[in-house]
């Protein structure tokens, strides 16, 4: 049952991390139009930090 809820906590972090990585590639395309081409580092950070977290937990929940 703990290797079930790590890996759908895995899965729906890895979602997520996603989302965001996919929304910061939309805002940059979007403001290099404007001629303001700038990388927003902190919300690729915060996926990254999400997913690594989560893949830990993953490790431990299947007892790896």
């Amino acid at each position: 049952m703990v290797w079930r809820l790590g890996e759908f906590l895995y899965w729906t972090a890895t979602i997520v991390a996603g989302l965001i990585v996919l929304l910061v590639v939309a805002n940059y395309a979007y403001n290099a139009d404007k001629g303001e081409s700038i990388i927003r580092t902190i919300p690729l950070l915060l996926a990254g930090a999400i997913w690594l977290v989560v893949w830990a937990c993953r490790r431990v929940f299947a007892g790896r």
